[in-house]
């Protein structure tokens, strides 16, 4: 029994970290663009936004795109879009694409 227990506990402890970085940059992402600040920061935040929306069409795309083909080929039932990990990796995106534009524009 104490071998088991210990690489469940392990995992289990690692997903409720993702889980938590997951949740933190969600709230980050939503606590940033509700914060008012000059033009350079308004600037910065409609730059990082605009990249994103468009990184989250083009995977919108990509993900209807997978499915089409998947239905067609016959390779079994198209399968939905987990709104947590999405909203999580567009979160993420986000994040990234604020922290280049912050270095960019120097915020």
């Amino acid at each position: 029994m104490q071998i088991i227990a210990g690489p469940i506990i392990f995992i289990t402890l690692f997903f409720l970290v993702i889980f938590l970085l997951c949740v933190i940059s969600i709230a980050s992402m939503v606590v940033s663009l509700s914060r008012q600040g000059d033009e350079r920061r308004q600037m910065i935040l409609t730059q990082a936004s605009s990249q994103t929306l468009y990184i989250t069409v083009a995977l919108l795309i990509l993900t209807n795109l997978e499915q089409i083909i998947r239905i067609f080929s016959g390779n079994g039932p198209s399968q939905g879009m987990n709104p947590f990990i999405f909203l999580a990796v567009i979160s993420l995106v986000y994040a990234v694409c604020l922290h280049h534009y912050k270095k960019k524009f120097g915020d």
